[in-house]
Order: structure tokens, then sequence, then C-alpha cells
């Protein structure tokens, strides 16, 4: 297998990031690199011993772990790019996107390669939360699309899906409109879709569903695994948390609809609407087990 990069953003979560590297190490998938870009956290991660130790043993098994600060907080939005640009210098085929605060599955990036095998460009998979009760959907009701859009002729949204948030009862590979989070990304995608410039504030959402779209209409297909899991610790402090973070969230929401209406021509054409669901199956909320 040619070589993976992954590509870990962090501010102020080194216990955090500690747990989701132990998660990469008992991946069944093995063949990758760690690049890691402290948007300047308050304390420097090589001041934690827990990370130093964890450092130690990633190179002592043959992982080589790049680690380096910005100048300034970039805010996510942005350094989702600049993490990319950096690894983009060296020589992988593959980079892997994961968040600061998840926990992968043993098994997520042998899954996800599988959805490459199956002919998609982007894949990614099932991020639950840590915390709480897990509710398992039946895949028949995604209707053969994962996190399916609908627009209606001006570009507004009749539907935006966001399915990735659930366990499923059986794993399944299916196109999807968006992906959520913690997603593999060939190479040829990075050097024609970028994360910036935008419009998007220092908060982190939307900014996956702009690639996304831009990905698609550049020629890529986005696929999802049901099956491959990865637990959002949805960590309250550090990552990119603000006073102001709703108003953030509204005005990322703003932009997209902005972004949506622009290229509502482009983008219907890639969300038809065959096998549209029902109105009653719209309501998600029917759909769970």
């Amino acid at each position: 297998m040619n070589k993976l990069a992954v590509l870990i953003n962090v501010r102020d979560r080194p216990t955090e990031l500690a747990l989701l590297i132990q998660s990469l190490r008992t991946q069944t998938f093995q063949k990758f690199d760690i690049f890691i870009l402290d948007d300047k956290s308050g304390t420097s991660l090589t001041n934690y011993h827990f990370f130093n130790c964890m450092m130690v043993r990633l190179k002592a098994e043959n992982h080589k772990v790049f680690l380096k600060p910005t100048e300034f907080p970039h805010g996510v939005s942005r350094a989702r790019q600049t993490i990319v640009d950096w690894a983009m210098k060296k020589d992988y085929d593959y980079y892997l996107r994961v968040d600061d605060d998840v926990i992968l599955e043993p098994d997520y990036i042998e899954r996800l390669f599988k959805v490459i095998d199956r002919g998609y460009d982007i894949a990614s998979g099932i991020t639950t939360p840590m915390q709480g009760l897990s509710f398992r959907r039946e895949t028949k009701f995604l209707n053969g699309i994962v996190n399916r859009v609908i627009l209606d002729n001006e570009g507004n949204y009749i539907m935006n899906g966001d399915d990735c948030g659930y366990l499923y009862t059986e794993s399944v590979i299916l196109p999807a409109h968006h992906f959520r989070s913690c997603a593999l990304t060939k190479r040829e995608v990075h050097e024609k879709v970028k994360y910036w410039p935008t419009r998007l504030s220092k908060h982190g959402f939307r900014e996956e569903q702009f690639f996304s779209y831009n990905a698609q209409m550049n020629g890529f297909k986005i696929g999802v695994d049901t099956g491959a899991i990865n637990y959002h610790q949805m960590t309250p402090s550090g990552g990119e948390r603000f006073s102001d973070q709703n108003d953030l969230i509204k005005f990322n929401q703003e932009m997209l609809l902005e972004f949506t209406k622009k290229h509502k021509e482009e983008l219907n054409k890639l969300f038809n609407h065959d096998n549209m669901p029902t109105e009653l199956n719209l309501k998600k909320e029917n759909n769970l087990i």
C-alpha cells in the first residue's frame, strides 16, 4: 500500500490527542506517518510527559512524526489547509484528516481504504458521540445516499442530511453528498481542491461541506462506510471553542447558504432527485430503532 499521512490539527487538547494517538497505534493498518499542527496551544505539547512517551512509541514502531506550531492562531478553517500544504511537500499518496478529540476503532483506516478500492476519491465513516447512548439506525433509511442534499431550483435547502452521527445495524459502503469528519483523501483531490480561501470564521463548522462540494464539482466522488466508526469526545474546551461560538456557527451557516445558491446549477446536477425520500422519511427521528 502506498504511504499515508495522518493529519491532526490540535489546540489545547493534549489528553485527547494522546487518546487519538493510542487508537492510531492499534490500527490494523500501520503504514502511516503523522503530522501534528499545533494551533498555538497555551502550553507546548512537548511539555507533557505522556505526549513525549507516545512520540517515543510511535517512532519505535516505524512511524515518522512531524510536529510544529502555527505562527499565530489560525482557527480551524485556515489550519486545515495549512497542514495539507505542509504534508503535500512530502511524498504521500493518501491523506487522512482526523479531529483532535476522536478515538478510532481499530479497523477504521482499513475500512476507509476499502471505500477507496470501490472507486471513491474521498472516504469517510461514522462519527458518533462518545458520551451517552448510541442509537442504531437501519441502513435502508438512507435510501442509497449518505448525507443527502436536496435543493430547490433557487439553491435553497430542502434537506441537508447529517447521517454520520448514528451507529448502523450493518456495514455498507454508499455514495455521500458530503463527508462529516475524519476522511481519507487521495493526493490528487488535494492538488485541485482547497479548504482555503473561504469566508468562514475561525470556528470549525461547514468547512467540510465546502470542501465536499468543491471536490464533487471537480469530478471527485465521496463514499462512506457505515461500519467505519470513530467516537467523538465532543470536548467542550480547547480546539476551536470560543465564547462567541454560536454566532460563529450562524455566520458559517450563512456562508454555506450563500455558496450553495451561487453554485445551484452545478450542485443540482450533482444532487439529483432520484430515489428522493418521502416526507415521512425526511423526519429522521422516525427512522431510529
